[in-house]
């Protein structure tokens, strides 16, 4: 009898510190997971700001851009207004002055060609004006003797001027009134913008 009870209050006694271990096995158990729980919550909060600065500088930087680009397309839209407002005042210009001072302005593109078609023969092609008057100013400044010939150019008429191209086909150039304007547009610019904007570019 005396050892039944003895092996009772063993059981008890395994009983009791078994439970013992498991409480304090659960405990440790919460201890972890609110570890855990608190642990995750933090990286979701890291990652939370981070992901808001990350995109705010984002933001930042794309507005910083726009704001930077502005004044550059504004400049560029006031040089491109400004290059076609003097291209046009030029090419009024040179509608009233008639053909024959604009064969006068040609002529002097002609003298830069001077050298590179010295001694040879030249074949011309020309566009909005007479071949007569053309190869008439030819032949007055590279010589008689040099012009071979000078036709309309029915295969591109989209020019106005002459196409002169040496008889060994190792010399070509182009002498329009194109040419004029651009050359205007590029070396007379201050003294052009002074004359139509007061020189000041339009805002």
């Amino acid at each position: 009898m005396e050892e039944l009870r003895s092996t009772e209050i063993l059981d008890k006694e395994i009983q009791e510190d078994a439970r013992k271990k498991a409480e304090k096995i659960l405990k440790n158990a919460d201890a972890q997971v609110a570890q855990i729980a608190a642990s995750v919550e933090q990286r979701l909060l890291e990652t939370k700001n981070q992901k808001e600065i990350y995109y705010k500088e984002l933001i930042d930087s794309f507005d910083k851009d726009i704001q930077a680009s502005v004044p550059l397309e504004k400049q560029r839209y006031a040089v491109s207004f400004q290059n076609t407002a003097m291209t046009e005042a030029i090419n009024s210009y040179l509608d009233k002055i008639g053909p024959d001072k604009k064969i006068t302005l040609i002529a002097k593109l002609l003298k830069r060609a001077e050298n590179a078609l010295k001694g040879k023969k030249i074949y011309a092609v020309c566009n909005g004006f007479e071949a007569a008057k053309i190869k008439k100013m030819l032949e007055k400044e590279l010589g008689k003797e040099a012009v071979l010939s000078c036709k309309a150019d029915e295969a591109n008429p989209d020019y106005e001027g002459c196409i002169l191209e040496t008889d060994d086909k190792s010399v070509k150039c182009r002498l329009t009134v194109q040419e004029i304007v651009d050359e205007l547009v590029d070396e007379k610019r201050f003294e052009l913008v002074s004359a139509l904007f007061g020189g000041r570019l339009p805002e």
